[in-house]
């Protein structure tokens, strides 16, 4: 019950912030915490590594796939072929999407239960006002999804990074 409380109350507090224009906490620490149980249970086929496009280099050759996104080539411009690389040899899927709206379509299209997951604030608020977060997972069009993931230090939908060391650890809950 004080895990719900805990849960329920950094949400609201994320929320709030933002609306307030007050520097946002890190929500995604305490959305890992609470859904970290449920899953590790989960197999590695069933979750996807995603990354957004922010991530990608400037001068990135990728191509892209409607159904599938950016599809990286490994071209070690950027840290997503490294990524990608070690989410398929840990067994993971892996995907490079344009939006919120792409992912929630992808979720949905490959059937995934749970999702690694990196965002910057905006995209994690139109997360939270588009999906209902419940105690049993995000539910995306009528199906609980677990996550786990990492907040984007700054909103830019250009230049991005990320702590790649975090996403590797965020791999290794399913592959102990």
């Amino acid at each position: 019950m004080l895990k719900k409380l805990k849960f329920l109350v950094n949400l609201y507090t994320y929320k709030l912030q933002g609306l307030f224009g007050l520097k946002r906490s890190d929500v995604m620490s305490t959305v890992n915490d609470y859904y970290r149980d449920s899953f590790e249970k989960l197999n590695q086929e069933d979750v996807a590594v995603i990354l957004p496009h922010c991530l990608i280099h400037d001068k990135c050759p990728a191509g892209f796939s409607k159904s599938d996104g950016v599809i990286c080539n490994k071209c070690n411009l950027c840290g997503c072929g490294k990524i990608y690389e070690s989410a398929g040899q840990k067994g993971y899927q892996f995907y490079i999407t344009p939006s919120v709206g792409f992912t929630k379509r992808l979720i949905q299209r490959k059937n995934l239960k749970g999702v690694i997951g990196i965002a910057c604030d905006y995209e994690i608020e139109k997360g939270m006002h588009s999906e209902k977060i419940t105690h049993i997972g995000v539910r995306i069009n009528g199906t609980s999804i677990k996550t786990q993931g990492i907040r984007l230090a700054e909103y830019d939908c250009i230049h991005n990074n990320v702590d790649w060391d975090k996403i590797e650890e965020l791999m290794q809950v399913l592959n102990k």
